[in-house]
């Protein structure tokens, strides 16, 4: 076992070894990639199904509407949009060589009249089907031709913008259709045929950057176009999910901006116009084209070999032979994934027996690995019963410095906002819950970049609308004109704040099984009965919290493991001895699993994170079978009537008057546990009845735990003696 330096960790580590990671999925909503795998086959060959689970909607895609994604979306932003960020273009497409040799065959070719500063082929109007041709004509077929035969690579590495308009992705939370994009399924070529590949079908996993037309140029700022973008990008982070950040851009008549999307919100550059700024335009595409793993933004640390090693990039191992797995799609409040791993110097044919877990905090958030460390000094390694076993645990550096958003991610183009105190904590969830109604005409606030303005002045053929150079906020719900472009300031303290996540990483033991994976209903009640031990030793022995108990968040173990299930995710753990709440603004949990008195406000309590197991077992019950089956159809649930507010603009407050009328002594029996199918009601049924009256009837928090793991330990007993009977009574 190596320990002096671990490569998952980006530096020494306090108690590491030298790890690969596997392909399988760990869990359902993880995603899993390999250190070292074989190169794979063509991209034409996809196998997994279009589906992709959600506790909302575990049975496939959710099919919503951009109505209802779009509200989601524009509360998971918030603030967290900067753009018309002046140095954005010379960080992310620096000049060089090639591009100004493709600029002067633009010229040569006729491509680019110089005299009229246009480009010839250009659409007048910018119609979509226009653009489109002039992206086959002028740009994949000329210019990045061209390109490819100027960079030292011959061009292999250079893919194609292709229309993706005719039908939505596969593999995607919703249906969508993008404009343009970059894809692996068309790989690099000489020449690209557009009429070809009209009947193609793509995929969100091969997808490495997305772009939207749109012929009005006043469009380029508008909330919707963002919005659009945004769909886009959040989907491909639930296809990719260990991908740092998502590039994308947006071309509105002739004016181009690109964006980049991470887990902190979005950050966009000023405005193009790629005819009065052919250069810039041509860094920008050829840029797209000709990015490698790591400039797309997924973790350098991670290797594949295929000839050489070289960051792993998984839009180009399409191969995928395991099952789908349910990603978290989110853009701010969601970031992180996991993997199983083994001892870099074990066999090939050794077990995979670590997780790998790589996590994206809010900064000022208490550190998940700081929360282990603080157990670690008391618990030593020893396994506890209800919980993994840690392996080794840090914020993960790069070349000796902490990898964030502000630095390692947007590239000091921002700076971090200082740490606060609030009164609330942060949410998080399959997707934000709307807020408050008294609250939803204070709408949150797109902000542009607050340097002082360029006194560079450029000659548009079509006018945008003028705005101020000032600091602005940009209202939801209106048009947003573009800002004159701006200077980076040489001071940090005038840059453009963003909330700021750090990166970490963990490797834990044992390798679970998805909660709702089980295989009897005495495999699931054994994994929450030492969960809920496990819930225990945390709070009572080290005075932690969990605040995120959900059915993603319980593993059931390995057959032989000491613990039949065990609680993971301290994401959201706070030390209850702490002086203060965290700096993060909203409720924590999982809406489908959070107690009754956090949805209405109430400072979060063990109690809270007892009744969030109640809910998990009630969620299973109402959407599983005995054998762990998805039910093909459910209705009148109260999951169901809780998103159903949510979706029609309810808010946390709303949601709780749903579940506490599903949940009274007069209303649980005949309203909730009634329309569980037979199998669940009578196997679960006595337990759920019996944990409701311990929690909704004057609970006693001290007390709680044992009389719940009492509970369930007397209806496991009771599920045991019942099969062990039925087996005799069908014994020849």
């Amino acid at each position: 076992m190596k320990t002096a330096s671990n490569p998952l960790l980006g530096t020494p580590s306090r108690a590491g070894s030298s790890v690969v990671v596997d392909d399988t999925p760990l869990r359902s909503n993880s995603s899993a990639v390999r250190l070292y795998p074989k190169p794979s086959a063509s991209a034409s060959r996809i196998s997994a199904s279009d589906a992709r689970s959600s506790p909302s909607n575990p049975g496939g895609a959710s099919k919503s509407t951009r109505t209802v994604m779009d509200n989601l979306l524009r509360r998971e932003l918030g603030d967290g949009v900067v753009r018309d960020l002046p140095a954005f273009v010379d960080r992310f497409f620096p000049p060089s060589d090639a591009t100004a040799d493709v600029y002067a065959y633009a010229l040569r070719a006729g491509l680019y009249d110089g005299l009229t500063a246009r480009w010839a082929r250009w659409p007048q109007p910018a119609s979509e089907r226009g653009v489109l041709s002039f992206f086959q004509d002028v740009v994949d077929n000329h210019l990045l031709q061209r390109f490819a035969s100027s960079t030292s690579d011959s061009g292999s590495g250079v893919y194609r913008y292709v229309p993706s308009n005719e039908t939505p992705l596969r593999n995607g939370d919703c249906m969508r259709k993008t404009d343009l994009l970059l894809t692996t399924q068309v790989p690099p070529g000489d020449r690209v045929d557009f009429a070809a590949l009209r009947p193609n079908r793509y995929d969100w996993r091969s997808v490495r950057v997305v772009g939207e037309l749109k012929r009005n140029p006043t469009k380029s700022d508008d909330e919707s176009t963002l919005l659009q973008v945004a769909n886009y990008a959040r989907e491909v982070f639930g296809a990719q999910p260990c991908r740092r950040s998502v590039h994308a851009f947006t071309l509105c008549g002739h004016y181009l901006r690109a964006w980049l999307f991470d887990r902190s919100g979005a950050i966009g550059s000023t405005l193009v116009d790629i005819h009065a700024q052919p250069v810039l335009f041509l860094r920008i595409i050829c840029g797209y084209a000709s990015m490698d793993a790591t400039q797309l933004g997924f973790d350098p640390s991670i290797k594949w070999d295929r000839g050489e090693e070289t960051v792993y990039d998984p839009t180009v191992a399409l191969e995928i032979k395991t099952e789908p797995i349910f990603s978290r799609h989110a853009i701010v409040t969601r970031g992180s994934a996991c993997w199983k791993a083994r001892l870099y110097e074990a066999a090939p044919t050794s077990e995979w027996m670590y997780a790998v877990k790589d996590q994206w905090r809010a900064s000022e958030r208490d550190s998940e690995c700081g929360i282990i460390s603080s157990m670690m000094r008391e618990d030593g390694i020893d396994q506890i019963v209800g919980l993994p076993r840690y392996v080794c645990f840090d914020e993960f550096r790069e070349d000796g410095k902490l990898v964030d958003i502000a630095s390692t991610v947007r590239r000091d183009l921002v700076s971090a906002k200082r740490k606060r105190r609030a009164t609330e904590p942060a949410a998080t969830g399959e997707m934000p819950p709307p807020p408050k109604r008294r609250s939803v005409s204070a709408a949150p606030a797109w902000s542009a970049s607050h340097n002082v303005s360029s006194s560079r002045k450029r000659k548009f053929s079509d006018a945008l609308p003028a705005s101020s150079s000032h600091s602005k906020k940009i209202k939801i719900g209106s048009s947003v004109p573009a800002a004159n472009p701006v200077v980076a300031a040489a001071d940090p303290a005038s840059l453009p704040k963003c909330n700021n996540r750090i990166f970490s990483r963990l490797v834990m033991t044992p390798i679970g099984k998805g909660l709702e994976k089980f295989s009897s209903y005495t495999e699931l009640l054994a994994a929450l009965r030492d969960a809920i031990r496990g819930h225990q030793h945390l709070y009572q022995k080290h005075h932690i919290l969990h605040r995120d108990v959900s059915v993603h968040n319980i593993l059931i173990s390995p057959p032989g493991h000491p613990s039949a299930g065990v609680l993971i995710d301290l994401d959201l753990a706070i030390n209850t001895n702490r002086a203060a709440n965290s700096g993060a603004s909203h409720r924590t949990g999982t809406p489908d699993f959070m107690a009754l008195g956090v949805l209405e406000g109430e400072p979060h309590r063990a109690c809270h994170d007892l009744e969030s197991f109640f809910f998990v077992l009630l969620w299973l019950a109402t959407f599983y079978d005995a054998d762990g089956n998805r039910r093909p159809e459910v209705t009148g649930s109260l999951f169901q009537a809780c998103n159903t507010q949510f979706a029609g603009g309810g808010d946390f407050e709303d949601v709780a008057m749903v579940k506490g009328a599903y949940v009274t002594a007069e209303k649980f029996e005949r309203k909730t546990l009634a329309r569980l199918e037979d199998d669940a009601r009578t196997a679960l049924g006595p337990l759920l009845s019996d944990w409701r009256d311990l929690l909704f009837t004057a609970p006693d928090e001290p007390r709680l735990w044992d009389d719940m793991h009492a509970a369930i330990v007397r209806r496991l007993a009771e599920l045991n003696a019942e099969e062990q009977a039925a087996a005799v009574q069908f014994t020849p």
